[in-house]
């Protein structure tokens, strides 16, 4: 089978017309609102005749695309975490940020078990030839044994907002005093002298705590598995591109270098009829519909008893009719509510009588919200869920509510005043009719910068002076201290030359006094 794979690959890599490119593309995060955010991209790739190899827990059935699946190697976590487990999460942003790259190291291993997979090891033991590696850059870098194996450029791509080893990839200015590091818990836009202080340390304690432990990791990996030496610290600057899954109507414009593209909303696919008890449950609702959905990682039925009746409460006494996205049996549910273990988010947030948006502020569904300007009411679990709720309450389109700190009154304020006040509706539009107006698709961009690194054999033209440039050289540190020494060099000399003039007069003042 694996001989007929490998093939099969081949033989497509030989045919295909020279106007086509070979990509190979290298997705193993396990989590599925990952992948989700890259399947339009793919198919897209696929559609305009190029032959992807792809490597993913989620196949991707099309003629174009051949299928290395790694399911089955890697713990899927879907729907599979305890809610309640975060109760407690830290709010301080220094040790927020060393738990999210420990996180970050332990899953980071699990991705080794994708070099034992049948089809991958046929793939990194034959004479294919790509022209272009595309991949995630988020919790780990093994995909750079892919692109030395192959020799090829390699394009990155990130799920959320722009991570500092992202930013550190393609020499993308930090920005520190002005743009809050993506993975924090509560630092707002406008930062006073506290919050910059924080933003520093916690985008060092990120930084730094990647390269030493998840890429020392990786190198680890890859030396054990494909018998290459490699610096990720050196090889990962020959990155050509990075798209961006944010865009700057959602959060703070900031100066981007050429090689950050922003692809913003690229998981947005065409409306599709909902089932039909969801589209009878939402058209018959008088006065509007909420719908609650805490992602697709967390389970909504993992909520405390506690927590579960202080919303059950909320929605008793409110008339809007609730859609909540759980697994199990909800006892004690009121006449209002339906539930279901899985709801299609996009096309129930493109209902105009979907009136808020109960969520823990994901990406996707945070960007579907608003593209169909919807306002929500962020609960933030983790990871970059509360950068994503301050950018939103900055808009004015969004509020935000401490998951530890839940309590029935407040809950009960929040929803009613998010759906009585019409400025959050207002601003919603606003953030939407924004976020929609651009001179292409975020697909359209997507596609046509992928073309544009192949046509140019990985547009090293698109790379800025500072990367790869050591930071003292970057911050000036080395100018500073030459300029602060002479400086002090010449107040000295300065100095002792005036102490000398002064001793000179001094001295002879006193001889004439003598003679």
């Amino acid at each position: 089978m694996v001989f007929l794979l490998v093939t099969v690959i081949v033989t497509i890599t030989v045919i295909y017309p020279a106007d086509t490119a070979n990509i190979l593309a290298v997705f193993p995060h396990q989590g599925l609102s990952h992948h989700l955010v890259y399947l339009p991209y793919i198919q897209e790739l696929a559609n305009r005749e190029h032959n992807i190899t792809f490597i993913s827990n989620y196949p991707i059935e099309h003629s174009n695309i051949n299928n290395l699946s790694i399911r089955g190697s890697i713990p899927i976590s879907n729907n599979k975490e305890n809610i309640s487990r975060f109760e407690k999460n830290s709010k301080n942003d220094i040790i927020h940020s060393i738990n999210v790259i420990r996180v970050f190291n332990y899953r980071g291993k699990t991705y080794e078990a994708m070099f034992t997979v049948d089809s991958v090891m046929a793939l990194l033991n034959s004479p294919y030839k790509f022209d272009l590696l595309v991949t995630e850059h988020f919790n780990n870098e093994l995909f750079m044994g892919f692109a030395f194996k192959f020799n090829i450029p390699f394009i990155l791509l990130s799920s959320c907002n722009l991570l500092p080893w992202n930013q550190h990839a393609i020499g993308q200015p930090y920005s520190l005093a002005t743009v809050p590091t993506t993975l924090t818990t509560s630092l707002p836009i406008k930062m006073n002298f506290y919050g910059r202080v924080m933003n520093t340390i916690s985008h060092t304690v990120q930084l730094f705590g990647f390269k030493l432990l998840c890429r020392a990791r990786d190198e680890a990996i890859i030396k054990r598995n494909l018998d290459i030496e490699v610096s990720l610290d050196q090889a990962i600057l020959n990155a050509s591109l990075i798209m961006v899954n944010t865009h700057f109507t959602m959060f703070s414009s900031k100066p981007l270098v050429p090689a950050v593209v922003e692809i913003g909303g690229i998981h947005i696919t065409p409306i599709k009829p909902l089932p039909i008890d969801i589209q009878k449950f939402i058209d018959e609702a008088e006065n509007g519909v909420i719908y609650f959905c805490m992602g697709s990682l967390l389970r909504g039925e993992t909520f405390s008893a506690e927590k579960r009746q202080m919303f059950l409460n909320v929605f008793n006494k409110i008339p809007q009719r609730i859609l909540w996205k759980w697994e199990g049996e909800l006892t004690g549910k009121p006449s209002n509510v339906m539930t279901h273990k899985w709801m299609p988010q996009r096309d129930i947030l493109g209902h105009p009588n979907v009136k808020l948006f109960i969520s823990h502020g994901g990406l996707l569904g945070t960007t579907e919200a608003v593209y169909e300007g919807v306002p929500i009411l962020i609960i933030p679990i983790s990871g970059d869920q509360m950068s994503n709720a301050e950018a939103l309450i900055n808009k004015g389109a969004a509020e935000k509510m401490n998951f530890g700190d839940l309590n029935e009154d407040d809950i009960f304020i929040k929803i009613t005043s998010m759906l009585t006040n019409p400025k959050y509706k207002q601003k919603a539009e606003e953030l939407s009719e924004a976020f929609r107006d651009r001179p292409m698709s975020p697909l359209e961009t997507a596609v046509y910068w992928t073309e544009y690194v192949i046509r140019h054999k990985g547009a090293s033209h698109l790379r800025y002076a500072a990367v790869g440039m050591p930071w003292y050289q970057y911050y000036l540190i080395d100018v500073l201290i030459v300029i602060f020494l002479s400086i002090t060099t010449s107040f000295v000399l300065l100095y002792c030359l005036i102490f000398k003039v002064l001793f000179r007069l001094l001295n002879r003042k006193s001889k004439e006094k003598q003679s």
